[in-house]
C-alpha cells in the first residue's frame, strides 16, 4: 500500500514570489517527495506571522525579515521562526499617483519613472524639492505605504529616500497596507506612493492610477525579499519532511526561472486559488525581468541578507536593546537545512562572502563542488558596502538614522 503524503500547511500573500510554492502543488513536485501543500491565502503579513508563530500553520511564504523580528519579540509577537530556504529575488517597485508623478515632472522633466535610463537619486532628488515646496505652502505631508514594518519593502523605501536627504520619519507619513490593497489605497487618495511586490505596481499602472518611479534592482539587485518561514518546533519534530519540502520548492523555483515555463506560470498564479489576477499582467511582470526565483543563489538562505535586515531594523529605531546581531542571523537562516536537503541534487555555494555591495556585475564566488557559482550584482544605489560582522556600526555610518539611538547602546 502506497503510504499517504505527508501534509504540510503552508500560508502565503497572494504575490508573483509566491511561484515555488503554486508550482510545487501545481507541477507535482510536491507530490513527487511524498508531499501534499495545503496552501492557504492570507491578506495580510500579520495573520501570516502570527499563524507560523503560534503553530496554527506550519510555514509560510514570509518577508524575510519576519523571523527575525518575531525573534527578538518585535512587534508585540514573540516566536521562533527558522527559514531554511530563501524564494527568490526581485518583484518590488515603488509606484506613486498620477498627481505626485505630475509634479515630479514639473520640479524636473528628466526625472522619469522606472526604465532602463532609471536614475534613482534624480528622482529622490525631484521628490524632496516636492517635500521642500509642500512643507513652504503648509501643505500636508506625503503619505507612503509598505506592507509591513519588518520588510524589504520598508527598508528599500526607507534607503532610497535617505540617499537624497529625506527623513522618512519627518518628512513623510509612512504606514503599513496589505499587498492587494495598495491600488484602492492609492485610487481613493489615502496615500501618495507606495512599496510592494507585483503584480500590484503594474495592475495600478494598467488601470491608470499610478506610474512606477523604480523597482528592486535599482536600489539592491540581490536584497533579501520572501523566505520559507517555519514554525522552528515543527521543523525540528518533522525533519525529514522539511529536507523533501526544501527540494520539491528548489525544483519549483527553478522550473519558475526558465523562460519557456512563463506562460504556464502565468496561468497558475492567475487563478483565483492563487493571486486571482489577469494573466496578462502577471506574464508582463515576469518578461520584464523583475524576478529571479533560483538562479544566482535565489533560494539560498544567506546569512548576511539576515544580518543586513537587522541592520535596518536598527538604523530605523525598531531594535532599541543590545542583541547579537549575527548570532540572530546565524540563528534564524538556516543553511544547514538547504545544504543537507539540496546537496546531492544541484550546485551550491561554497563559503559565504562577507562583504555585500562590492559588484556592480555578475560575478563569482568558490562553489561547494570546487567550481566557481555565480552571483547576481549586489551593488547598492549609493554604493554603499556592508560588513556584516558590524552590522551595528554600518547602521549608524548613514547620516539619517535613529536620532536617539547610538552604537553603544545596542552593542551586546
Amino acid at each position: 500500500m502506497t503510504p499517504s503524503p505527508a501534509v504540510i500547511r503552508l500560508g502565503f500573500i497572494p504575490l508573483i514570489d509566491c511561484a515555488a510554492l503554486a508550482v510545487a502543488r501545481e507541477r507535482d513536485f510536491a507530490a513527487q517527495e511524498g508531499l501534499e501543500i495545503d496552501a492557504r491565502k492570507e491578506g495580510s503579513w500579520a495573520a501570516i506571522r502570527d499563524k507560523v508563530a503560534f503553530g496554527l500553520y506550519d510555514g509560510a511564504h514570509m518577508l524575510a525579515g519576519i523571523p527575525l523580528a518575531c525573534r527578538l519579540g518585535l512587534g508585540g509577537v514573540r516566536g521562533d521562526i527558522i527559514a531554511p530556504m530563501a524564494l527568490g529575488f526581485g518583484g518590488n517597485a515603488i509606484t506613486v499617483s498620477n498627481t505626485l508623478y505630475d509634479r515630479l515632472l514639473s520640479v524636473d522633466p528628466g526625472a522619469t519613472g522606472a526604465s532602463k535610463d532609471c536614475d534613482p537619486s534624480r528622482i529622490a532628488r525631484a521628490l524632496a524639492r516636492v517635500i521642500a515646496s509642500r512643507k513652504a505652502t503648509g501643505e500636508p505631508p506625503l503619505s507612503f505605504a509598505t506592507v509591513f514594518p519588518f520588510s524589504s519593502h520598508n527598508y528599500e523605501l526607507r534607503y532610497w529616500l535617505a540617499t537624497e536627504g529625506i527623513d522618512p520619519d519627518r518628512d513623510l507619513n509612512m504606514g503599513i497596507i496589505a499587498p492587494p490593497r495598495m491600488v484602492e489605497s492609492l485610487r481613493s487618495g489615502w496615500i501618495d506612493g507606495y512599496c510592494v511586490g507585483e503584480p500590484w505596481n503594474l495592475r495600478a499602472e494598467a488601470e491608470g492610477m499610478g506610474h512606477i518611479l523604480l523597482t528592486k534592482r535599482d536600489i539592491w539587485p540581490c536584497g533579501p525579499e520572501k523566505i520559507l518561514g517555519l514554525n522552528e518546533a515543527w521543523a525540528k519534530t518533522h525533519g525529514e519532511v522539511v529536507a523533501r519540502l526544501v527540494s520539491a520548492l528548489a525544483k519549483a523555483a527553478r522550473w519558475a526561472d526558465r523562460p519557456e515555463n512563463r506562460a504556464d506560470l502565468s496561468e497558475i498564479l492567475s487563478r483565483p486559488e492563487y493571486i486571482n489576477q489577469d494573466a496578462t499582467l502577471i506574464r508582463r511582470a515576469l518578461d520584464l525581468g523583475r524576478h529571479m526565483f533560483f538562479e544566482t543563489g535565489a533560494t539560498y538562505p544567506w546569512r548576511a541578507h539576515g544580518t543586513w535586515l537587522l541592520s535596518q531594523m536598527t538604523r530605523w529605531g525598531q531594535i532599541t536593546a543590545p542583541a547579537d546581531l549575527t548570532a540572530v542571523a546565524e540563528t534564524v537562516y538556516r543553511p544547514d537545512i538547504y545544504r543537507a536537503a539540496l546537496e546531492s541534487q544541484m550546485d551550491l555555494p561554497g563559503t559565504e562572502p562577507r562583504i555585500l555591495g562590492a559588484n556592480a556585475g555578475t560575478f563569482l564566488i568558490p562553489g561547494a563542488n570546487g567550481t566557481p557559482f555565480p552571483m547576481a550584482p549586489d551593488r547598492f544605489l549609493d554604493g554603499g558596502i556592508f560588513d556584516r560582522e558590524d552590522p551595528v556600526g554600518y547602521a549608524f555610518a548613514f547620516p539619517i538614522a535613529h536620532p536617539t539611538l547610538s552604537p553603544s547602546d545596542l552593542r551586546p
